[in-house]
């Protein structure tokens, strides 16, 4: 073999190495992007002020019984029930959707889900869904949105209750996001799901040292 030829094999071998590492250090930064809360103003003190319910990621990518996840049904049923209490408090209801461009980093990160235009980023055909508050964000943080943020302002919200997808993830980072612009921020222990009872435990137990309060669907009745 001429050095010629040794040396452009060694080159290319370096850049693949180059382009690798690259790309794990990439998948690495846009991952604690995605889990990161955002930072906002502080809400003012309104005069008259309300509660909203946050549905989050009750996606078909994350509710489909073939996923990681498992069985679901109970899980909308929940999420349903809170909608259904919400309505009848005269609370707002408001729907985020997680969903991600032509990103193939953030593709790898999320297994090939919430890709623009597929079926598995549409909400789940089961979930109760009464108007047409739906915001789109494609980091974990809700407050990511400024329509979502913008909507909860000018409705006055000071109060969220927090039901959705995932517990260790996009509701964890949505509710840092409240409670940095100064909302009371409430979660429905019994609507929100994560891969398994050990981690949702340990995320309950969080939440609560965090200050964020933990509820159930008894209790918003």
């Amino acid at each position: 073999m001429g050095r010629k030829r040794r040396t452009r094999i060694v080159l290319l071998m370096v850049g693949a190495v180059v382009v690798v590492l690259a790309g794990t250090l990439a998948v690495v930064l846009t991952g604690l992007r995605v889990n990161t809360a955002t930072q906002g103003a502080s809400i003012e003190q309104y005069a008259t002020p309300r509660s909203a319910l946050l549905v989050i990621d009750v996606q078909n990518d994350i509710t489909s019984n073939t996923g990681r996840y498992g069985d679901t049904d109970g899980f909308v049923g929940a999420v349903n029930q809170a909608i259904t209490v919400a309505e009848t408090r005269g609370m707002e209801t408001l729907y985020v959707k997680n969903v991600y461009g032509n990103n193939p980093i953030i593709w790898l990160l999320s297994g090939g889900k919430f890709r623009a235009g597929s079926e598995g980023a549409e909400l789940d055909g089961h979930l109760m869904v009464l108007n047409d508050n739906v915001f789109t964000k494609s980091v974990g943080d809700s407050f990511s949105s400024p329509a979502l943020e913008d909507y909860l302002i000018s409705h006055s919200v000071d109060t969220l209750y927090v039901v959705g997808a995932d517990a260790a993830a996009c509701v964890y980072a949505t509710a840092q996001g409240g409670m940095n612009r100064g909302y009371a921020v409430n979660i429905v222990k019994d609507a929100i799901i994560t891969l398994n009872d050990a981690t949702l435990n340990q995320m309950l137990t969080r939440y609560e040292a965090e200050g964020i309060t933990v509820t159930d669907l008894a209790h918003l009745m």
